[in-house]
């Protein structure tokens, strides 16, 4: 097939099939197995190339050798000749018994005609090698190359020229040797290390697979089949599996203990909240005293609503509620959150807007209360950190791809924003920044919003917002959430 039909029926070729293509080449470009198995192959070709490239250089210089002795016997030979009259008479005698196919004979004389079994030969100085085509006007069948030599003998200039044809099968043969031999060889040792690398490419492709499984919170992931008595990659993915474990225990201790600290405490201070609210409800309290009380109230349901965010965490970093992640429009959740917002927003002196781009569908694989959480705690955050008056715009936008695409909620204000350096700290519980701690707030409601993220498998991104949303200055904060659209 030509290049020009290949290239016109790889282009109408199913897409599923030049997928695959560029996936295979993909494969091979980032498999690190199959780097080392072609590395090696080339190691191989190389050595065998250089084999056998020396040994043919070796016998064409050993036949070349014995090819310019014969020739100096033969010039010897002719120089003990007496006189010039026997030289050209032993010379014309022997160029009508001798076959241009093997040896090439002319002889210059300084006086009269010259005496050859070929067409003339171009004079030349000194010994070299001569092809058929350097033989023109050429007379009977030539071998394709000599080894030739001419010098002066007697009154005259005499070329002398062996056939070097065993040179040139011997060339043949060992090009023979290499297409019949070598290449099936070759062709042998790729498939078989394909095969290997393609082995070790899905051992490596299933440890990574849990390790990006342990990132994401899936601490129950393992390795399949490690044991540490097989290969150097089964006793990696036995050390994975090992690691796993490690984690998983001392994850499982932090959240227990979390949740206990949580549960022991929040039943104390919410007897307390009681007791303050019968104390309130005391008319001889005076006003400082009401007042007293009053702070006293507040701090309390604060510290309660840290306890329960702390036990809410808990759970969903546990997985105890990824069952109930379904079929959800996030459009309808959206539309909810920021209908809900928007008087709260407006009593501040704010203004929330909401962007939705295209007729979606918008269906992601989640759970709708913690999914309006999320939206929920990033409008609040937008209007607890900004100035009033701030602008809070809300988008949701479908992003088409190879399979069902991806669905983007962006939340962008144009307050004061988060350095670069505390971006990925904001996420952690409990972390607050220097200029936050005045505001209300207990520090989970990022950290929250992160592993509800995580639960529904979601990418998590800061980032300053762009120019001209809402601030001349380009300053503010953009959250983008992207999540797996689920197929129609």
């Amino acid at each position: 097939m030509r290049p020009d039909a290949a290239l016109h029926a790889l282009l109408r070729a199913p897409r599923g099939a030049v997928a695959r293509l560029c996936g295979a080449r993909h494969w091979l470009a980032r498999s690190t197995p199959m780097r080392v198995t072609m590395i090696l192959v080339a190691i191989f070709v190389v050595a065998s190339g250089a084999s056998f490239a020396s040994a043919y250089f070796v016998i064409r210089s050993t036949l070349d050798s014995a090819f310019a002795s014969e020739i100096e016997q033969q010039v010897t030979l002719y120089q003990q000749l007496g006189t010039q009259a026997a030289l050209e008479q032993r010379l014309a005698s022997d160029i009508r018994t001798s076959d241009p196919e093997l040896t090439l004979l002319q002889y210059q004389p300084d006086r009269g005609m010259t005496l050859a079994n070929v067409a003339p030969i171009a004079p030349f100085h000194g010994t070299r090698v001569l092809s058929e085509r350097a033989l023109k006007g050429r007379r009977g069948d030539l071998a394709d190359s000599y080894l030739a030599r001419s010098l002066r003998v007697g009154a005259g200039q005499l070329i002398i020229a062996k056939s070097r044809a065993q040179v040139i099968e011997m060339g043949e043969i060992m090009l023979g040797v290499v297409l019949l031999g070598l290449l099936p060889s070759l062709a042998v040792a790729a498939v078989s290390g394909g095969f290997l690398a393609r082995v070790s490419g899905r051992k490596i492709a299933r440890i990574q697979t849990v390790l990006e499984q342990l990132t994401s919170g899936q601490m129950r992931a393992r390795v399949p089949h490690a044991h540490p008595a097989r290969d150097d990659l089964s006793q990696i993915g036995a050390a994975v599996n090992t690691m796993a474990s490690a984690q998983e225990a001392l994850i499982d201790s932090m959240r227990q203990v979390t949740a206990d600290i949580a549960h022991d405490l929040k039943t104390p201070i919410q007897r307390v909240a009681v007791l303050l609210d019968r104390l309130e409800r005391q008319s001889d309290l005076s006003a400082p005293q009401q007042a007293l009380v009053g702070q006293a109230q507040d701090q309390t349901a604060q510290i309660v609503k840290t306890f329960q965010a702390l036990l809410q965490l808990a759970q969903i970093e546990g997985g105890a509620v990824r069952e109930r992640l379904t079929r959800t429009d996030l459009r309808q959740v959206t539309v909810d959150v920021v209908e809900f917002l928007e008087a709260e927003a407006e009593a501040l002196g704010d203004r929330l807007s909401l962007d939705i781009a295209g007729a979606g569908p918008f269906e992601v694989a989640g759970d709708r209360h913690l999914l309006a959480q999320v939206l929920a705690n990033l409008i609040e955050n937008s209007m607890r950190h900004t100035p009033r008056g701030a602008l809070i715009s809300v988008t949701l936008r479908r992003i088409a791809g190879a399979t069902a695409g991806q669905v983007e909620l962006l939340v962008c204000d144009d307050g004061p924003g988060i350095p670069a350096g505390e971006r990925d700290k904001v996420l952690r519980r409990l972390y607050r920044m220097e200029k936050s701690r005045t505001t209300e707030g207990n520090g989970l409601g990022l950290s929250l919003v992160a592993a509800i993220c995580a639960l529904h498998g979601a990418k998590l991104t800061l980032e300053a917002a762009p120019n001209g949303q809402g601030s001349a200055k380009g300053r503010g904060l953009q959250v983008r959430i992207l999540f797996a659209a689920l197929p129609k």
